[in-house]
């Protein structure tokens, strides 16, 4: 999920700086977590069957191309959030 994230986000907008630099290494993302400070929730959408929900998500007051997905389910204890799913 942080993968997913960070390429929607910092990736993304590093595209074209990668071109000229060459790549960044695979795993930029997670030996420096600061950027995820840079990184807010959006707002909330149900899905049509009222079963799942997705967040959009902020980065740098953007909206990024990724939202998590959730499943709300229900358990012999009452009721759970399950997930995220990334969605592109």
């Amino acid at each position: 999920m942080l993968k997913a994230l960070w390429t929607g986000s910092v990736g993304a907008g590093a595209d074209a700086d990668e071109a000229s630099c060459g790549p960044a290494p695979a795993t930029e993302w997670a030996r420096d977590l600061s950027w995820l400070r840079e990184l807010d929730l959006a707002s909330f959408h149900w899905g049509h069957t009222g079963s799942h929900f997705y967040v959009e998500i902020v980065y740098l007051a953007r909206i990024i191309e990724v939202s998590l997905g959730f499943w709300v389910k229900p358990t012999d204890a009452g009721w759970v959030v399950s997930g995220p799913s990334t969605l592109w």
